[in-house]
């Protein structure tokens, strides 16, 4: 039987990400890398939020 391993090897994070800390604060990030260097560079940090990226206008029009 064959094991699953990946379909590609490329970057994938479509994902932002908020660190929220327990006295209510928050850093948001764009990458999970950067999520995990907050989450162990803090001294008191709670969970970490998985958000939708805002999405950029684009124009329509010719």
């Amino acid at each position: 039987m064959k094991q699953f391993t990946e379909t590609s090897s490329d970057p994938y994070d479509r994902h932002h990400y908020r660190v929220w800390m327990r006295d209510g604060s928050f850093k948001d990030v764009e990458s999970y890398d950067e999520a995990q260097r907050v989450w162990y560079s803090t001294k008191r940090p709670k969970t970490i939020e998985v958000m939708q990226p805002k999405r950029r206008r684009s124009s329509k029009g010719f």
